[in-house]
Protein backbone atom coordinates (compact mmCIF):
# COMPACT_ATOMS: atom_id res chain seq x y z
CA UNK A 1 0.00 0.00 0.00
CA UNK A 2 1.24 3.49 -0.83
CA UNK A 3 2.22 5.83 1.97
CA UNK A 4 0.69 9.27 1.45
CA UNK A 5 1.23 12.65 3.06
CA UNK A 6 -1.60 13.89 5.31
CA UNK A 7 -4.76 14.50 3.28
CA UNK A 8 -5.88 18.12 3.38
CA UNK A 9 -7.67 19.08 0.15
CA UNK A 10 -10.82 17.42 -1.20
CA UNK A 11 -13.30 17.46 -4.10
CA UNK A 12 -16.63 15.70 -4.61
CA UNK A 13 -18.85 15.08 -7.64
CA UNK A 14 -21.61 12.85 -8.91
CA UNK A 15 -21.50 10.89 -12.17
CA UNK A 16 -25.07 11.16 -13.43
CA UNK A 17 -24.78 9.13 -16.63
CA UNK A 18 -23.24 5.81 -15.52
CA UNK A 19 -24.54 2.96 -13.37
CA UNK A 20 -22.65 1.65 -10.33
CA UNK A 21 -21.55 -1.44 -12.25
CA UNK A 22 -20.31 0.68 -15.15
CA UNK A 23 -18.41 2.98 -12.78
CA UNK A 24 -16.73 0.06 -11.01
CA UNK A 25 -15.67 -1.44 -14.35
CA UNK A 26 -14.38 1.95 -15.61
CA UNK A 27 -12.24 2.68 -12.57
CA UNK A 28 -11.01 -0.88 -12.24
CA UNK A 29 -9.75 -0.81 -15.84
CA UNK A 30 -8.11 2.59 -15.35
CA UNK A 31 -6.43 1.46 -12.13
CA UNK A 32 -4.97 -1.62 -13.82
CA UNK A 33 -3.72 0.52 -16.72
CA UNK A 34 -1.57 2.45 -14.22
CA UNK A 35 -0.55 -0.58 -12.14
CA UNK A 36 -2.90 0.48 -9.33
CA UNK A 37 -5.74 -1.32 -7.54
CA UNK A 38 -9.44 -0.53 -7.10
CA UNK A 39 -9.88 -1.93 -3.59
CA UNK A 40 -13.24 -2.51 -1.85
CA UNK A 41 -13.50 -0.68 1.49
CA UNK A 42 -16.90 -1.95 2.53
CA UNK A 43 -20.43 -1.99 1.23
CA UNK A 44 -20.76 0.22 -1.85
CA UNK A 45 -17.36 1.88 -1.44
CA UNK A 46 -14.09 1.45 -3.37
CA UNK A 47 -10.74 3.23 -3.33
CA UNK A 48 -7.73 3.79 -5.60
CA UNK A 49 -4.59 4.96 -3.82
CA UNK A 50 -2.21 6.88 -6.08
CA UNK A 51 1.04 8.81 -5.52
CA UNK A 52 -1.01 12.02 -5.72
CA UNK A 53 -3.85 11.05 -3.40
CA UNK A 54 -6.96 8.90 -3.17
CA UNK A 55 -9.98 8.40 -5.41
CA UNK A 56 -13.03 7.08 -3.55
CA UNK A 57 -15.95 5.62 -5.51
CA UNK A 58 -19.27 5.37 -3.68
CA UNK A 59 -22.19 3.50 -5.21
CA UNK A 60 -25.60 3.42 -3.57
CA UNK A 61 -29.17 3.16 -4.86
CA UNK A 62 -28.04 3.44 -8.50
CA UNK A 63 -26.16 6.67 -7.74
CA UNK A 64 -22.41 7.12 -8.21
CA UNK A 65 -20.36 9.64 -6.24
CA UNK A 66 -16.67 10.43 -6.41
CA UNK A 67 -14.42 11.84 -3.70
CA UNK A 68 -10.85 12.92 -4.42
CA UNK A 69 -8.38 13.66 -1.60
CA UNK A 70 -4.83 14.98 -1.96
CA UNK A 71 -2.08 16.52 0.18
CA UNK A 72 -1.94 19.70 -1.95
CA UNK A 73 -3.98 21.60 -4.51
CA UNK A 74 -1.64 20.73 -7.39
CA UNK A 75 -2.11 17.00 -6.85
CA UNK A 76 -5.85 17.47 -6.30
CA UNK A 77 -6.18 19.32 -9.60
CA UNK A 78 -4.17 16.71 -11.53
CA UNK A 79 -6.25 13.87 -10.10
CA UNK A 80 -9.45 15.72 -11.02
CA UNK A 81 -8.25 16.37 -14.56
CA UNK A 82 -7.30 12.71 -14.95
CA UNK A 83 -10.72 11.57 -13.73
CA UNK A 84 -12.52 14.05 -16.00
CA UNK A 85 -10.50 12.92 -19.01
CA UNK A 86 -11.01 9.21 -18.30
CA UNK A 87 -14.75 9.47 -17.73
CA UNK A 88 -15.28 11.76 -20.70
CA UNK A 89 -13.46 9.49 -23.14
CA UNK A 90 -14.78 6.21 -21.72
CA UNK A 91 -18.45 7.23 -21.65
CA UNK A 92 -18.63 9.57 -24.68
CA UNK A 93 -19.70 12.36 -22.32
CA UNK A 94 -16.70 14.63 -22.83
CA UNK A 95 -19.12 17.50 -23.53
CA UNK A 96 -20.84 16.99 -20.16
CA UNK A 97 -18.06 17.59 -17.62
CA UNK A 98 -18.55 16.68 -14.00
CA UNK A 99 -19.65 19.32 -11.50
CA UNK A 100 -17.06 19.41 -8.70
CA UNK A 101 -17.39 20.95 -5.24
CA UNK A 102 -14.55 21.49 -2.80
CA UNK A 103 -11.13 23.02 -2.35
CA UNK A 104 -10.33 24.56 -5.75
CA UNK A 105 -11.36 28.26 -5.56
CA UNK A 106 -13.15 29.67 -8.61
CA UNK A 107 -11.46 32.48 -10.52
CA UNK A 108 -7.89 31.34 -9.88
CA UNK A 109 -5.52 29.87 -12.45
CA UNK A 110 -5.12 26.08 -12.20
CA UNK A 111 -2.86 25.13 -9.26
CA UNK A 112 -0.25 23.58 -11.57
CA UNK A 113 0.00 26.75 -13.71
CA UNK A 114 2.89 29.22 -13.45
CA UNK A 115 3.51 32.42 -15.43
CA UNK A 116 7.19 32.84 -16.28
CA UNK A 117 9.35 35.11 -18.45
CA UNK A 118 11.66 34.31 -21.32
CA UNK A 119 15.21 35.36 -20.41
CA UNK A 120 17.07 34.25 -23.56
CA UNK A 121 17.02 32.14 -26.72
CA UNK A 122 19.88 30.58 -28.64
CA UNK A 123 20.16 28.28 -31.68
CA UNK A 124 21.21 24.65 -31.16
CA UNK A 125 22.49 23.50 -34.52
CA UNK A 126 20.33 24.51 -37.46
CA UNK A 127 17.13 22.74 -36.40
CA UNK A 128 16.60 23.65 -32.73
CA UNK A 129 16.33 26.75 -30.58
CA UNK A 130 16.90 26.69 -26.83
CA UNK A 131 14.59 28.87 -24.71
CA UNK A 132 15.42 29.81 -21.12
CA UNK A 133 12.62 30.82 -18.73
CA UNK A 134 12.48 31.91 -15.11
CA UNK A 135 9.78 32.95 -12.68
CA UNK A 136 8.16 32.47 -9.30
CA UNK A 137 7.39 28.85 -8.50
CA UNK A 138 9.44 27.44 -11.37
CA UNK A 139 11.20 25.07 -8.95
CA UNK A 140 8.21 22.71 -9.12
CA UNK A 141 9.44 21.65 -12.58
CA UNK A 142 12.89 20.58 -11.39
CA UNK A 143 12.42 17.20 -9.72
CA UNK A 144 8.96 15.73 -10.27
CA UNK A 145 8.69 14.89 -13.95
CA UNK A 146 10.50 15.56 -17.18
CA UNK A 147 7.69 17.09 -19.26
CA UNK A 148 5.44 20.15 -19.05
CA UNK A 149 2.93 22.05 -21.15
CA UNK A 150 4.07 25.32 -22.68
CA UNK A 151 1.19 27.82 -22.83
CA UNK A 152 1.32 30.81 -25.17
CA UNK A 153 -1.11 32.82 -27.37
CA UNK A 154 -1.95 31.29 -30.74
CA UNK A 155 -2.06 34.81 -32.19
CA UNK A 156 1.51 36.05 -32.28
CA UNK A 157 2.19 39.23 -30.36
CA UNK A 158 -1.06 39.24 -28.39
CA UNK A 159 -1.18 39.71 -24.61
CA UNK A 160 -1.92 36.32 -23.03
CA UNK A 161 -5.13 35.71 -21.10
CA UNK A 162 -4.59 32.73 -18.83
CA UNK A 163 -7.00 29.87 -18.01
CA UNK A 164 -9.00 29.93 -14.78
CA UNK A 165 -11.23 27.61 -12.72
CA UNK A 166 -15.01 28.09 -12.77
CA UNK A 167 -17.50 27.42 -9.97
CA UNK A 168 -17.68 23.72 -10.90
CA UNK A 169 -13.92 23.23 -10.71
CA UNK A 170 -13.53 23.09 -14.48
CA UNK A 171 -10.66 24.72 -16.36
CA UNK A 172 -11.90 27.53 -18.64
CA UNK A 173 -9.61 28.14 -21.60
CA UNK A 174 -9.78 31.40 -23.61
CA UNK A 175 -11.28 31.12 -27.09
CA UNK A 176 -11.27 33.10 -30.32
CA UNK A 177 -8.53 35.69 -30.62
CA UNK A 178 -7.34 34.83 -27.10
CA UNK A 179 -6.92 31.09 -27.80
CA UNK A 180 -3.83 29.51 -26.26
CA UNK A 181 -1.49 26.82 -27.55
CA UNK A 182 -0.35 24.19 -25.01
CA UNK A 183 2.09 21.67 -26.51
CA UNK A 184 4.16 19.31 -24.35
CA UNK A 185 7.92 19.91 -24.00
CA UNK A 186 10.86 18.56 -22.02
CA UNK A 187 12.69 20.32 -19.22
CA UNK A 188 16.14 20.17 -20.79
CA UNK A 189 18.58 21.84 -18.38
CA UNK A 190 18.03 23.21 -14.88
CA UNK A 191 19.71 26.08 -13.04
CA UNK A 192 18.64 25.85 -9.40
CA UNK A 193 20.57 28.97 -8.34
CA UNK A 194 18.74 31.51 -10.55
CA UNK A 195 16.27 29.52 -10.64
CA UNK A 196 15.49 28.82 -14.32
CA UNK A 197 15.34 26.05 -16.89
CA UNK A 198 15.88 25.51 -20.60
CA UNK A 199 13.75 23.69 -23.14
CA UNK A 200 14.57 22.95 -26.78
CA UNK A 201 12.14 23.53 -29.66
CA UNK A 202 12.44 21.67 -32.97
CA UNK A 203 12.12 24.19 -35.80
CA UNK A 204 9.87 22.36 -38.23
CA UNK A 205 8.06 24.31 -40.93
CA UNK A 206 4.53 25.35 -40.07
CA UNK A 207 4.81 24.48 -36.39
CA UNK A 208 3.14 27.07 -34.11
CA UNK A 209 5.69 26.54 -31.33
CA UNK A 210 8.56 26.74 -33.80
CA UNK A 211 7.20 30.07 -35.05
CA UNK A 212 6.80 31.30 -31.46
CA UNK A 213 10.32 30.21 -30.43
CA UNK A 214 11.87 31.85 -33.51
CA UNK A 215 10.35 35.19 -32.49
CA UNK A 216 10.56 34.89 -28.68
CA UNK A 217 12.53 37.61 -26.90
CA UNK A 218 13.60 38.51 -23.41
CA UNK A 219 10.68 39.53 -21.23
CA UNK A 220 7.97 37.65 -23.14
CA UNK A 221 5.42 36.07 -20.79
CA UNK A 222 4.51 32.39 -21.16
CA UNK A 223 2.67 29.87 -19.05
CA UNK A 224 3.86 26.50 -17.79
CA UNK A 225 1.59 23.66 -16.66
CA UNK A 226 2.81 20.52 -14.98
CA UNK A 227 5.03 18.72 -14.47
CA UNK A 228 3.15 16.22 -16.62
CA UNK A 229 4.99 12.94 -16.20
CA UNK A 230 7.89 11.20 -17.82
CA UNK A 231 11.12 10.51 -16.02
CA UNK A 232 14.52 8.90 -16.35
CA UNK A 233 14.30 5.11 -16.85
CA UNK A 234 16.21 2.95 -14.39
CA UNK A 235 18.09 0.46 -16.53
CA UNK A 236 21.35 -1.46 -16.76
CA UNK A 237 20.96 -2.00 -20.50
CA UNK A 238 18.80 0.24 -22.66
CA UNK A 239 17.68 0.64 -26.26
CA UNK A 240 16.55 4.18 -27.16
CA UNK A 241 15.08 5.46 -30.42
CA UNK A 242 13.49 8.76 -31.35
CA UNK A 243 13.07 11.42 -34.01
CA UNK A 244 13.65 15.17 -33.69
CA UNK A 245 10.67 15.65 -31.37
CA UNK A 246 12.20 13.18 -28.92
CA UNK A 247 15.84 14.34 -29.06
CA UNK A 248 15.48 16.80 -26.12
CA UNK A 249 14.05 14.06 -23.87
CA UNK A 250 16.66 11.55 -25.04
CA UNK A 251 19.46 14.06 -24.43
CA UNK A 252 18.17 14.66 -20.89
CA UNK A 253 18.06 10.90 -20.27
CA UNK A 254 21.59 10.33 -21.58
CA UNK A 255 22.98 13.09 -19.37
CA UNK A 256 21.23 11.70 -16.29
CA UNK A 257 21.49 7.90 -16.37
CA UNK A 258 24.44 6.27 -14.54
CA UNK A 259 27.67 6.02 -16.52
CA UNK A 260 27.50 2.26 -15.97
CA UNK A 261 24.33 1.95 -18.05
CA UNK A 262 25.00 0.29 -21.39
CA UNK A 263 22.93 0.87 -24.46
CA UNK A 264 22.29 1.80 -28.07
CA UNK A 265 20.60 4.99 -29.26
CA UNK A 266 19.11 5.74 -32.67
CA UNK A 267 18.29 9.37 -33.51
CA UNK A 268 16.28 10.04 -36.66
CA UNK A 269 16.77 13.32 -38.57
CA UNK A 270 15.84 14.44 -42.07
CA UNK A 271 19.20 15.53 -43.49
CA UNK A 272 22.92 15.12 -42.95
CA UNK A 273 24.05 18.19 -41.06
CA UNK A 274 20.94 18.32 -38.85
CA UNK A 275 22.84 16.61 -36.04
CA UNK A 276 23.26 18.44 -32.74
CA UNK A 277 25.69 17.78 -29.87
CA UNK A 278 24.53 14.87 -27.68
CA UNK A 279 26.43 14.17 -24.48
CA UNK A 280 26.64 10.52 -23.38
CA UNK A 281 28.90 8.11 -21.52
CA UNK A 282 31.35 5.78 -23.32
CA UNK A 283 29.08 2.82 -22.57
CA UNK A 284 26.37 4.31 -24.85
CA UNK A 285 26.59 4.19 -28.65
CA UNK A 286 24.68 6.78 -30.67
CA UNK A 287 23.76 6.34 -34.34
CA UNK A 288 22.12 9.02 -36.48
CA UNK A 289 19.48 7.71 -38.88
CA UNK A 290 19.23 10.02 -41.91
CA UNK A 291 15.78 9.79 -43.48
CA UNK A 292 16.56 11.86 -46.59
CA UNK A 293 12.96 11.60 -47.77
CA UNK A 294 12.37 8.08 -46.48
CA UNK A 295 9.44 7.14 -44.24
CA UNK A 296 9.74 7.79 -40.49
CA UNK A 297 9.49 4.02 -40.09
CA UNK A 298 13.17 3.75 -40.96
CA UNK A 299 13.82 4.61 -37.31
CA UNK A 300 11.94 1.52 -36.16
CA UNK A 301 13.65 -0.58 -38.84
CA UNK A 302 17.03 0.36 -37.38
CA UNK A 303 15.90 -0.28 -33.82
CA UNK A 304 14.71 -3.76 -34.81
CA UNK A 305 18.19 -4.60 -36.11
CA UNK A 306 19.81 -3.74 -32.79
CA UNK A 307 20.59 -6.32 -30.14
CA UNK A 308 17.74 -6.21 -27.65
CA UNK A 309 18.61 -5.41 -24.03
CA UNK A 310 18.19 -8.46 -21.82
CA UNK A 311 17.94 -9.28 -18.15
CA UNK A 312 16.26 -7.70 -15.15
CA UNK A 313 17.64 -4.23 -15.93
CA UNK A 314 16.64 -4.18 -19.62
CA UNK A 315 14.60 -1.26 -20.96
CA UNK A 316 13.28 -0.03 -24.32
CA UNK A 317 12.50 3.68 -24.82
CA UNK A 318 11.02 4.95 -28.10
CA UNK A 319 9.19 8.15 -29.02
CA UNK A 320 8.34 9.26 -32.55
CA UNK A 321 5.46 9.72 -34.97
CA UNK A 322 2.28 8.08 -33.64
CA UNK A 323 2.03 5.54 -36.46
CA UNK A 324 5.63 4.47 -35.79
CA UNK A 325 4.93 4.18 -32.06
CA UNK A 326 1.92 1.93 -32.69
CA UNK A 327 4.06 -0.46 -34.73
CA UNK A 328 6.81 -0.28 -32.12
CA UNK A 329 4.37 -1.30 -29.39
CA UNK A 330 3.30 -4.30 -31.44
CA UNK A 331 6.90 -5.33 -32.09
CA UNK A 332 8.48 -4.79 -28.67
CA UNK A 333 5.51 -5.73 -26.50
CA UNK A 334 3.47 -8.22 -28.49
CA UNK A 335 6.35 -9.95 -30.24
CA UNK A 336 9.37 -9.44 -27.97
CA UNK A 337 7.72 -9.58 -24.55
CA UNK A 338 8.41 -6.13 -23.16
CA UNK A 339 5.71 -4.50 -21.01
CA UNK A 340 4.77 -1.13 -19.53
CA UNK A 341 7.24 -1.61 -16.67
CA UNK A 342 10.34 -2.15 -18.82
CA UNK A 343 9.45 -0.06 -21.84
CA UNK A 344 8.26 3.44 -22.69
CA UNK A 345 6.79 3.78 -26.18
CA UNK A 346 4.99 6.99 -27.10
CA UNK A 347 3.66 8.80 -30.13
CA UNK A 348 4.72 12.43 -29.88
CA UNK A 349 3.09 13.75 -33.05
CA UNK A 350 1.02 12.98 -36.13
CA UNK A 351 0.45 14.62 -39.47
CA UNK A 352 -2.67 16.75 -39.80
Amino acid sequence: MLTLDPIIFKLESQIPYVSPDQAIALFDAEAKEHNLVLAPLGKDQYRIETPMGMIDLLTHDDAVRLKISSPNKEALYLLKEGVDDHIGHSTNHSQEPLQWRGDLPAGETPPNFREVSVTSTQPIGRTFVRVTVRGKGIERFFDTGMHFRLVFPKQAGSVPVWPYLDEAGRTVWPKGEQELMRPVYTVRKIDKEIPAFDFDVFLHEGGPTADWASQAKEGDKVGLMGPSGGWIPEADNILIAGDETAIPAISRILETIPVSTKGTVFLSIEKEGDQIPVTHSPSISVEWVIRDGRSHECLLDQAKKAELPEGKGAFVWLAAKKSVARKAKHYFRDEKGFNTKNSYIAGYWEEV
